[in-house]
Protein backbone atom coordinates (compact mmCIF):
# COMPACT_ATOMS: atom_id res chain seq x y z
CA UNK A 1 0.00 0.00 0.00
CA UNK A 2 2.81 2.43 0.95
CA UNK A 3 4.76 1.57 -2.18
CA UNK A 4 1.68 2.16 -4.31
CA UNK A 5 1.12 5.52 -2.65
CA UNK A 6 4.74 6.57 -3.13
CA UNK A 7 4.68 5.40 -6.75
CA UNK A 8 1.49 7.41 -7.38
CA UNK A 9 3.01 10.49 -5.74
CA UNK A 10 6.18 10.14 -7.83
CA UNK A 11 4.05 10.02 -10.99
CA UNK A 12 2.18 13.15 -9.91
CA UNK A 13 5.48 14.94 -9.26
CA UNK A 14 6.80 13.98 -12.68
CA UNK A 15 3.58 15.25 -14.31
CA UNK A 16 3.86 18.54 -12.41
CA UNK A 17 7.49 18.90 -13.39
CA UNK A 18 6.61 18.28 -17.05
CA UNK A 19 3.84 20.90 -16.86
CA UNK A 20 6.24 23.35 -15.20
CA UNK A 21 8.83 22.70 -17.89
CA UNK A 22 6.25 23.36 -20.65
CA UNK A 23 5.22 26.64 -18.99
CA UNK A 24 8.89 27.70 -18.83
CA UNK A 25 9.43 27.11 -22.56
CA UNK A 26 8.07 30.57 -23.44
CA UNK A 27 10.43 32.30 -21.03
CA UNK A 28 13.89 33.37 -22.16
CA UNK A 29 16.50 30.89 -20.97
CA UNK A 30 19.32 32.26 -18.86
CA UNK A 31 22.67 31.13 -20.06
CA UNK A 32 24.71 29.28 -17.50
CA UNK A 33 27.96 30.96 -16.61
CA UNK A 34 29.61 27.64 -15.89
CA UNK A 35 28.96 24.05 -15.04
CA UNK A 36 26.96 23.86 -11.81
CA UNK A 37 25.35 20.79 -10.35
CA UNK A 38 23.27 20.40 -7.22
CA UNK A 39 23.13 16.97 -5.57
CA UNK A 40 20.65 16.28 -2.78
CA UNK A 41 21.07 13.56 -0.17
CA UNK A 42 17.28 13.12 -0.23
CA UNK A 43 14.76 14.61 -2.69
CA UNK A 44 11.61 13.26 -0.98
CA UNK A 45 10.68 13.15 2.68
CA UNK A 46 7.71 11.37 4.26
CA UNK A 47 6.56 12.81 7.58
CA UNK A 48 4.16 9.89 8.03
CA UNK A 49 1.05 10.31 10.18
CA UNK A 50 0.40 13.80 11.61
CA UNK A 51 -2.45 15.37 13.54
CA UNK A 52 -3.91 18.49 11.95
CA UNK A 53 -2.20 21.51 13.48
CA UNK A 54 1.19 19.88 13.91
CA UNK A 55 4.14 21.87 12.59
CA UNK A 56 7.07 19.75 11.47
CA UNK A 57 10.51 20.69 10.19
CA UNK A 58 12.90 18.92 7.82
CA UNK A 59 16.26 19.91 6.34
CA UNK A 60 17.22 18.89 2.81
CA UNK A 61 21.02 18.72 2.59
CA UNK A 62 22.75 19.25 -0.75
CA UNK A 63 26.23 19.52 -2.23
CA UNK A 64 27.52 21.69 -5.06
CA UNK A 65 28.91 18.90 -7.23
CA UNK A 66 29.83 21.32 -10.01
CA UNK A 67 32.95 23.22 -10.94
CA UNK A 68 31.53 26.72 -10.42
CA UNK A 69 29.88 28.40 -7.41
CA UNK A 70 26.22 27.45 -7.05
CA UNK A 71 23.82 30.30 -6.32
CA UNK A 72 20.32 29.48 -5.11
CA UNK A 73 18.22 32.32 -6.49
CA UNK A 74 14.83 31.48 -4.98
CA UNK A 75 12.68 28.73 -3.48
CA UNK A 76 9.13 28.31 -4.72
CA UNK A 77 6.49 26.38 -2.73
CA UNK A 78 3.11 25.19 -3.94
CA UNK A 79 1.30 25.92 -0.66
CA UNK A 80 1.20 28.62 1.99
CA UNK A 81 1.55 25.78 4.50
CA UNK A 82 5.26 25.50 3.66
CA UNK A 83 8.01 27.93 4.63
CA UNK A 84 11.45 27.32 3.15
CA UNK A 85 14.86 28.96 3.49
CA UNK A 86 18.29 28.13 2.06
CA UNK A 87 21.59 28.47 3.94
CA UNK A 88 23.92 29.69 2.49
CA UNK A 89 22.67 31.07 -0.82
CA UNK A 90 26.05 30.77 -2.54
CA UNK A 91 27.88 27.47 -2.26
CA UNK A 92 31.46 26.96 -3.51
CA UNK A 93 32.27 23.78 -5.47
CA UNK A 94 32.35 20.71 -3.22
CA UNK A 95 30.67 22.49 -0.29
CA UNK A 96 27.31 21.76 1.34
CA UNK A 97 24.15 23.79 1.77
CA UNK A 98 20.81 23.24 3.48
CA UNK A 99 17.20 23.96 2.67
CA UNK A 100 15.20 24.15 5.87
CA UNK A 101 11.48 23.72 5.41
CA UNK A 102 8.58 23.93 7.82
CA UNK A 103 5.23 22.25 7.10
CA UNK A 104 2.12 23.45 8.96
CA UNK A 105 -0.64 20.83 8.75
CA UNK A 106 -3.35 23.12 10.21
CA UNK A 107 -6.68 22.74 8.42
CA UNK A 108 -5.47 19.88 6.24
CA UNK A 109 -6.61 16.26 6.16
CA UNK A 110 -5.83 13.11 4.24
CA UNK A 111 -2.80 12.34 2.11
CA UNK A 112 -0.73 15.41 1.34
CA UNK A 113 2.04 15.94 -1.18
CA UNK A 114 3.73 19.31 -1.34
CA UNK A 115 6.65 20.52 -3.42
CA UNK A 116 9.52 22.96 -3.21
CA UNK A 117 11.14 24.12 -6.45
CA UNK A 118 14.78 25.21 -6.16
CA UNK A 119 15.80 27.84 -8.70
CA UNK A 120 19.58 28.15 -9.02
CA UNK A 121 22.16 29.21 -11.60
CA UNK A 122 21.51 26.18 -13.78
CA UNK A 123 19.14 25.61 -16.69
CA UNK A 124 16.57 23.40 -14.96
CA UNK A 125 15.14 23.97 -11.49
CA UNK A 126 15.24 21.10 -8.99
CA UNK A 127 12.02 19.82 -7.41
CA UNK A 128 11.79 18.44 -3.87
CA UNK A 129 8.71 16.89 -2.25
CA UNK A 130 7.27 16.08 1.13
CA UNK A 131 4.51 13.62 1.97
CA UNK A 132 2.24 13.32 5.00
CA UNK A 133 -1.01 11.70 6.08
CA UNK A 134 -2.92 14.25 8.15
CA UNK A 135 -5.67 13.25 10.56
CA UNK A 136 -8.17 15.98 11.38
CA UNK A 137 -10.72 15.29 14.13
CA UNK A 138 -12.77 18.34 13.09
CA UNK A 139 -13.38 16.90 9.62
CA UNK A 140 -14.97 13.48 9.49
CA UNK A 141 -13.96 11.64 6.37
CA UNK A 142 -16.11 8.59 5.65
CA UNK A 143 -15.85 6.21 2.74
Amino acid sequence: MKRGFLFLMALILMACAAKNQRSNENRPVQEETGFTEIQFQEEFHNFGLLQSGEIVVFTFEFTNAGKEPLTVEKLETDCGCIKAAVHPTEIPPGEKGWIEMEFDSSGLFGKQIKSIVVHANKKKPKQLAIFAEVQNKQIEYKY
